[in-house]
């Protein structure tokens, strides 16, 4: 005959449970947490791209001289993005004179062997003046 076990005792064999269930969920968190975080990034790589290439356009217009789009541009650059192209100069929208601004950049990743070449490109046109 076995004796009973007092009330809230454990078996013997659950020891142990809840760190093989945090070892084994341990890595997909993280995993989706990096995820999440490379997300971040490409949103906030698209958002400076585009903040790059207004500052450029909007400079150039305001002092009348498209050949400087570049230089404005490069002044509004986050010194992260590393691989990058910007273009600049005149332009003619409707029959007038404009400025254009282009930036091409890569999309920094977390991981330096995946094979991902994903770039963002903006144009900004605005009026001289």
């Amino acid at each position: 005959m076995t004796t009973p076990r007092p009330p809230g005792a454990r078996r013997g064999g659950d020891r142990g449970a809840a760190a093989v269930e945090f070892a084994a969920v341990l890595p997909v968190a993280l995993f989706l947490m990096l995820i999440a975080y490379q997300g971040y990034i490409a949103s906030t790589t698209v958002e400076r791209v585009e903040n790059i290439a207004r500052t450029g356009a909007r400079q150039a217009s305001q002092h009348y001289d498209a050949g400087r789009c570049r230089a404005y541009a490069m002044t509004a650059r986050p010194r992260w993005i590393n691989d990058y192209r910007i273009q600049g100069g005149a332009a003619r929208v409707s029959g007038e004179d404009a400025v254009y601004c282009r930036v091409d950049a890569k999309l920094p990743l977390l991981w330096k062997g995946v094979p991902l070449d994903v770039k963002v490109s903006r144009t900004v046109t605005m009026p001289l003046g």
